[in-house]
């Protein structure tokens, strides 16, 4: 019986004193990932994201990529509308009306998004919530451009010519809306993430 003591308190011992094993290892966080993953289009998020091979994972790195994103692709929009314009006679008229106030509004949008771009690459502890006031309501409004374009085409009246671009329309708005939507989203999550109205560049996810 002294014996099976002695035994289990050396075994009790040797618990005690013996150095604590490593905890399993944990995979790496995917910053990228999480922080697209509350976004609206979460997977058009990653996807367009993690083409910036060199892009650093702090949300304001991601919120200017974003913008940057969506400000390229509003661009061709531009043009395309810009085209389409011109060539807009085979058009019903409502729909040639159609696509003049598109030239302007989708003109407007890239003039706000790189207004937010400016905004976000220029932030100042004193101004933080006025500057990110400024890109939210910019970015708000590139959006509603777009919806304001795309309802001018839902007029009756268009021709067979006219009914195709309709659809064609529909889908280059409907991709930039996506992607607007989404770096509205990481704009919005930087205030979220703010601290005593002071920008930060640090900015864990």
């Amino acid at each position: 019986m002294q014996t099976q003591r002695v035994n289990t308190l050396a075994l009790f011992l040797l618990l005690l004193l013996s150095p604590p094993r490593p905890a399993a290892s944990m995979p790496p966080r995917d910053p990228l990932r999480s922080s697209c993953a509350k976004a609206r289009y979460p997977t058009l998020c990653f996807q367009t994201l993690s083409n910036f091979s060199n892009l650093a994972t702090k949300p304001l790195d991601l919120a200017q990529a974003a913008i940057k994103v969506s400000l390229a692709r509003t661009r061709t929009l531009s043009v395309y509308f810009k085209t389409l314009n011109a060539t807009s006679s085979r058009f019903g008229k409502r729909q040639r009306v159609a696509v003049s106030d598109c030239v302007e509004q989708i003109s407007d949008s890239v003039t706000q998004l790189i207004n937010t771009l400016n905004e976000l690459q220029h932030l100042r502890a004193g101004t933080f919530q006025w500057q990110m006031s400024n890109a939210q309501t910019w970015t708000s409004a590139a959006l509603t451009n777009g919806d304001t374009c795309l309802s001018g085409f839902n007029d009756g009246g268009a021709t067979a010519d006219g009914a195709k671009i309709k659809l064609e329309v529909k889908r280059r708005i409907t991709d930039v809306a996506m992607l607007t939507s989404n770096a509205l989203y990481l704009i919005n999550r930087l205030g979220d993430d703010s601290v005593s109205g002071k920008p930060r560049t640090d900015f864990g996810n």
